[in-house]
Order: C-alpha cells, then structure tokens, then sequence
C-alpha cells in the first residue's frame, strides 16, 4: 500500500522530533522523500507514496507539500502536516502517519535518513540536478511531472546514487 506523501512527510518530521534527522527544512524534506521514492522503486517494490513529483528550480517537489510547509522557509519544519476535513458539524485536522507496524517502511526512511540526513537542502537540490537524474534528464525545471519509471530507472544509471539503492537493497 502506497501512502500519501504527507504521511511519509511525517514520518520524517517524526524523526526530526525525535533528534534522529538535523535540519529538517521544507527543501531537505522534498529531497529525501525524492530519494526514498526512488529506492523504493528502483528496488521493484510498490511505490512508497501515492503522490507524483514534479520538476522544479531546485530540483524534484511534490507540489502539495511545497505549499503546507512553505511558512517555515529555509528554517526547520517544527509541526507535523495534515489536511482539514469536516466530520459532522465540526472541522478537524487529520495527521497522516506511516504505520508503526511497517517496518519495511521505516526501515526504508531511517536508511535514507542514514545516507543523506547530514546533508544540507542545497546540497540535496544540486545532487538531483545532476546530469544523469530523473529531474535533469526528464526535461530539468519546467515543471512537468516526473514518472515512477524514470525515478526508478535513472537512480540505477547515476553513481551517486546507484551505489546506496543497490546497496541497502541487501
């Protein structure tokens, strides 16, 4: 079962709560949920997330996320994300999560949070601007989306990335 991808949002923002992921800002956040994506599929397992990528000016963004978590700017993400939504006559917040039980997905985000936790949101972007990733090779920063196939494919193609997929995948 694919999640959302505000609940795999806040799995990571959990993890940040939790003092396991430094640094955690909107752009950082978009990167390593493009990269755990991306091993997910590259690994032929279902896709993580239900939601698509798209190509923006700095790099692969899920374009919902963007906007709820735009007010903290290049600061780090304090507050889980989640949706409103009308239950008779009163609105509540829902908050998305990973399953507690799904310890493949888990295990998934927290090796991801391995390879790529201590890097920068810029640092991030510039990696998946690179000349053989999905984003730079499915048409750079038009906005366009980017399909699972070429998530999958390209992180076999690019050595930065190739190595840690192939790797965890054992």
């Amino acid at each position: 079962m694919a999640y959302s991808a505000m609940a795999v949002a806040n799995a990571f923002i959990k993890r940040a709560q939790e003092g396991k992921l430094n640094g955690l800002t909107p752009m950082k956040l978009q990167k390593l949920l493009f990269f755990a994506q991306s091993w997910c599929l590259a690994r032929g397992e279902e896709a993580l997330m239900d939601d698509v990528f798209c190509r923006w000016q700095y790099g692969p963004v899920i374009p919902s996320l963007y906007h709820e978590f735009k007010e903290y700017g290049a600061n780090p993400i304090t507050a889980s994300g989640g949706h409103i939504v009308s239950r008779g006559d009163k609105l509540v917040k829902v908050t998305p999560y990973v399953g507690e039980d799904d310890t493949e997905s888990w295990a998934l985000i927290d090796e991801i949070i391995k390879v790529y936790g201590d890097y920068t949101g810029s640092q991030l972007s510039a990696i998946t601007h690179e000349d053989d990733s999905a984003w730079a090779r499915t048409g750079g920063a038009d906005g366009g989306p980017i399909e699972n196939a070429d998530l999958a494919r390209y992180i076999h193609d690019n050595p930065h990335f190739a190595y840690y997929a192939n790797e965890a995948a054992h």
